[in-house]
C-alpha cells in the first residue's frame, strides 16, 4: 500500500503591503503636455537622475484637471485599501517631475513626512521601464537563496506604461535600475497626507491634523 505523504506544516502570509495600480483614462491635453514640457527647462540633478526645481507642479492651474484625476485615484486607494472610520481627507502635498535618461537611475529611497506616495507615468517605454520595490531590512543575517518565494525575495519589479498611476505606502523603499534604453523616462511623483481627526479619544490616540 502506498504511504500518504504527511502534511507537517502550514505557512501563512502576514501583513502584506499594497501596491495600487490604476490608469488615467484619458490622454493628456496639448496644454498639459506643453506645461509639463516646460518644467524640464528648470531642473536639478538628484541622486542618479534629474528632478524639476518646482516641487508643487500640480498646483499649476493648467494641471488642475490632472490633479483632480490623480486625487480620484487617491480617494479610491483609501476606500479600497485603508478603509478607515476616521473622518480624514487625504490630500496631495508636494509633486514633482523626474527625468531618467540612458545610464541614469533613481536611487533606492522612501518618502518621509507622507502617508501615501504616488507616481504618474507620462512617457515610458512599454515592456522595458519598471518600478522596483525593496523589502525593508529586518535582520543583519543574510542567507543565500536557492528558491525564491514571497518570504525571502529582496525586491520586486513592476512594468509600467504611459498613463499608469501607482500608489503605495510612503515607507516602502523603491527605485529605478540603471536605464539602458535611449528614451528619457518622464514621471510625475507626489505625496499624500491627511487632514481631519485620526486615532480615538478613548484609546488616548486622538489627534487633529
Amino acid at each position: 500500500m502506498e504511504k500518504k505523504q504527511k502534511n507537517f506544516s502550514r505557512v501563512y502570509q502576514l501583513f502584506p503591503e499594497p501596491v495600487y495600480f490604476s490608469k488615467l483614462e484619458r490622454p493628456l491635453t496639448n496644454k498639459e503636455v506643453k506645461i509639463i514640457g516646460r518644467y524640464k527647462e528648470k531642473t536639478h540633478r538628484g541622486v542618479g537622475n534629474i528632478t524639476s526645481d518646482d516641487t508643487y507642479v500640480l498646483e499649476n492651474k493648467a494641471l488642475k484637471n490632472l490633479k483632480e484625476d490623480l486625487n480620484e485615484r487617491v480617494l479610491d486607494y483609501f476606500n479600497e485599501v485603508v478603509c478607515t472610520s476616521n473622518l480624514v481627507t487625504p490630500y496631495i502635498t508636494q509633486s514633482w517631475i523626474n527625468y531618467t535618461g540612458i545610464n541614469q537611475f533613481h536611487h533606492r529611497h522612501h518618502h518621509a513626512n507622507s502617508y501615501v506616495s504616488g507616481v504618474f507615468y507620462i512617457d515610458v517605454k512599454k515592456g522595458t521601464d519598471k518600478l522596483n520595490f525593496y523589502r525593508p531590512a529586518t535582520s543583519s543575517i543574510r542567507l543565500e537563496v536557492a528558491k525564491h518565494n514571497a518570504f525571502n525575495v529582496e525586491g520586486l519589479q513592476y512594468s509600467v506604461e504611459n498613463g499608469d498611476v501607482v500608489l503605495f505606502p510612503s515607507f516602502l523603499e523603491h527605485g529605478v535600475a540603471i536605464k539602458k534604453e535611449p528614451n528619457t523616462r518622464i514621471s510625475l511623483s507626489f505625496n499624500v497626507f491627511l487632514s481631519g481627526i485620526i486615532g480615538n479619544e478613548k484609546s488616548l490616540s486622538k489627534l487633529k491634523v
